[in-house]
């Protein structure tokens, strides 16, 4: 699927605005730390993702969640990804890193929900760039967990659930096996 061109309701939503830098250069970033190892697989969460699959709201970042490398200890370090970004040139700013002026979190999975939603994201493609964006299926669950109720997301699971194409068969089956619900 290629966004920029016309929607239909099979398809996720075309259109994703922006007011900051590249989206499509930080994405060819977040692909080239993957094929670096620095990362073992994303997928594009939050605010943006959530462009692609309902009407497209103003955000301030881009976050992706990641799978890191196995670490040697006990501890997640995101140093590696810190490492890797100023060695490109994308410097860090508070929480984010700027990449391609992108103001871009990077989010290790916290828990297996996470980590499904890495694994089944969609494979989708933004101005001939490949970019793999947590499914609203998936994007749902994740704004129902207890530490996320916030009437923000909220209204954003009500958007999902009204502007998007759900399955609503596989919702619920993700719903249920976390304990989670709307």
């Amino acid at each position: 699927m290629r966004v920029g061109g016309t929607s239909d309701l099979s398809e996720p939503r075309q259109t994703v605005r922006l007011l900051m830098g590249s989206f499509a250069d930080a994405l060819r970033a977040l692909n080239s730390m993957k094929s670096d190892a620095v990362i073992e697989d994303y997928a594009v969460a939050g605010a943006m993702a959530l462009t692609f699959w309902a009407e497209p709201i103003a955000t301030y970042d881009l976050d992706v969640l990641v799978v890191l490398p196995q670490s040697k200890g006990p501890l997640v370090s995101l140093e590696p990804v810190y490492e890797w970004a100023r060695a490109h040139g994308f410097p860090p700013k508070e929480e984010h890193i700027l990449i391609a002026g992108v103001p871009t979190q990077i989010v290790p999975s916290p828990n297996v929900l996470a980590d499904e939603a890495i694994r089944d994201a969609a494979d989708l493609d933004y101005e001939g760039v490949p970019v793999r964006v947590v499914r609203a299926e998936y994007l749902i669950a994740l704004f129902c967990e207890p530490h996320a109720r916030t009437a923000k997301r909220r209204e954003r699971v009500a958007a999902l659930l009204e502007g998007s194409n759900l399955d609503r068969d596989h919702l619920d089956a993700i719903l249920k096996r976390h304990g989670l619900a709307i």
